[in-house]
């Protein structure tokens, strides 16, 4: 029994860096996942219509801590390329989301802490066709909308934090049905000290 009550305390001691106040620090972050979209659909000629497939999705990211609960994140968000074939043709939908946002935490133990997000995005697509098809409008769009986000973090060090999240991006266009999408990624961040 005192082998074990060692073992913990040990345990304890060599992972308590990772609890450590991470007030005034910067840290960056890389994450990968999927995205869909709702909306992703297309008219071609002869009256058909078509769905963009949901893509991956990478991340890169920076932020600050103000508090230990409390950080201010700015992230690049790059939607793999999704196409869709059509008769004579294909179309290739191209998105990127640009995002600031306050990231809160909430310490479930010292170790786990659930997350949310909510911030401004700067969403934008471009979409392209090759063969016969034809692009006739809404080729390119931009547009700004709300982030919001939830997620749970696992630290595994002072420094490593792996951090698993879904997020939702709001609007790409301001058509009567945007297009949308949301995100589901899994991530590393590093931590300065």
């Amino acid at each position: 029994m005192k082998k074990i009550a060692i073992v913990a305390l040990l345990s304890a001691m060599v992972a308590s860096p990772a609890w450590a106040d991470s007030t005034g620090k910067m840290y960056i972050a890389g994450d990968l996942g999927s995205a869909s979209f709702t909306n992703a659909n297309i008219g071609f000629f002869g009256g058909g219509q078509a769905t963009f497939p949901n893509p991956g999705m990478i991340r890169v990211a920076g932020g600050f801590h103000f508090s230990p609960m409390m950080a201010l994140e700015v992230g690049y968000t790059m939607f793999g390329d999704s196409i869709v074939t059509v008769p004579g043709g294909s179309f290739n939908l191209q998105a990127r989301s640009l995002h600031v946002a306050a990231v809160g935490s909430i310490p479930v133990s010292p170790q786990f802490d659930l997350t949310g997000k909510i911030g401004l995005t700067n969403n934008s697509y471009n979409l392209k066709s090759t063969g016969n098809a034809v692009v006739v409008a809404g080729a390119t769009s931009s547009q700004s909308d709300i982030l919001f986000g939830i997620g749970a973090q696992l630290h595994l060090s002072s420094q490593m934090t792996l951090r698993a999240q879904y997020e939702n991006y709001g609007k790409f266009d301001n058509f009567a049905q945007p297009l949308s999408a949301s995100t589901v990624s899994i991530g590393m961040v590093l931590n300065f000290q």
